[in-house]
């Protein structure tokens, strides 16, 4: 596997032969505005969340370095094809201490999943965002409090829970909570943190999930 140094040339490259005639290759490239036409073996599954289209370009604008996807391209003697099979979208906020990289989105179409390919996606970001102009103290993300599947595979990566936001996944329905004491696995979400070297672990709590606060707690 080979890293880059540049964002906008970046390619992380792996290969598996399965024979001497057909080739799979993986690389990380820029997202591009035309690449929401091409989403829908993502998108159009029910654990991925969709956003308004402004909402993905407002990425593109402001974070374009932070905002890349993973492409397969297979070999074979008689076709070369290439599918969008991931994408990580995320951007930098706070001041200070709070400076930091937080994940919107990372995804994986269901074909490509349990590859290690979300571990790559957020490992690459993670190594963007240690080194300048970003230089940020942490990475963080929110997950439901039920989502087992995915809060382990970030504590294999390093991350750890701070914070439960109560009610961050509320619909309105559901209404703003107005308690911290009730707590709902399937509304509430944790807010998962992993500390870059700069941080001095000052965004590690062995308490972290212990800690609760409201939604509105958690702006920048």
């Amino acid at each position: 596997m080979k890293i880059e140094n540049s964002i906008t040339e970046k390619k992380v490259h792996f290969e598996t032969e399965d024979n001497e005639k057909n080739q799979e290759m993986t690389s990380l490239q820029p997202f591009e505005a035309t690449d929401l036409f091409r989403l829908n073996n993502i998108n159009l599954d029910i654990l991925t969340e969709n956003f308004p289209l402004g909402f993905y370009f407002e990425y593109l604008v402001f974070w374009p370095q932070l905002f890349f996807k993973s492409i397969e391209t297979t070999i074979d003697e008689n076709d070369n094809c290439s599918n969008i099979s991931g994408y990580m979208m995320a951007k930098t906020e706070g001041k200070g201490h709070d400076w930091h990289c937080h994940i919107t989105a990372v995804t994986i179409a269901p074909t490509f999943r349990r590859v290690s390919l979300a571990s790559r996606l957020c490992k690459a970001l993670e190594a963007i965002t240690d080194s300048r102009p970003h230089e940020v103290n942490f990475v963080d993300l929110f997950v439901k409090c039920n989502n087992y599947l995915a809060i382990k595979l970030y504590e294999k990566l390093g991350y750890s829970v701070f914070r439960r936001v109560i009610g961050y996944y509320s619909s309105g329905d559901d209404g703003y909570p107005t308690s911290l004491k009730n707590t709902d696995d399937n509304t509430d979400a944790f807010d998962m943190r992993k500390s870059m070297p700069r941080d001095k672990e000052r965004s590690i709590r062995n308490d972290g999930r212990k800690h609760k606060c409201y939604p509105h707690d958690v702006r920048f």
